[in-house]
């Protein structure tokens, strides 16, 4: 995900710097040469901003699927088929996949029974 979140920030600042030295074409060497600095300098920021985007966005998966086993094992009747069913999420280090995980929580016995 990181891979292509760095490829599409390369080509949004190319078309941003291509579009800049475009419309820049009667103002000043010193001013265009500015202007994709601080195109570049900006750059981090967004990428920062995406990044965080996407990690603010996982971690409110995360927060619901663990409301719902939560709400599962709050209201088991059975704890040792609940745990085998929690053993069998979904889960994969790392490389877990949040939607894939929440799909499975939900199916859990009494996940959404405050």
């Amino acid at each position: 995900m990181t891979a292509l979140l760095l490829f599409v920030l390369l080509i949004g600042f190319c078309v941003m710097a291509a579009v800049f030295l475009l419309a820049s074409r009667g103002v000043n060497r010193r001013g265009a040469w500015l202007g994709l600095a601080a195109i570049v300098l900006a750059a981090p920021f967004f990428f920062w901003l995406g990044a965080f985007s996407e990690q603010f966005t996982a971690g409110q998966c995360y927060t619901a699927t663990i409301h719902s086993i939560a709400n599962a094992v709050a209201a088991t009747d059975d704890p040792a088929g609940l745990a085998g069913q929690i053993r069998a999420l979904p889960l994969h280090g790392y490389e877990t996949a949040c939607p894939q995980v929440k799909a499975a929580a939900v199916k859990l016995p009494h996940a959404y029974v405050r």
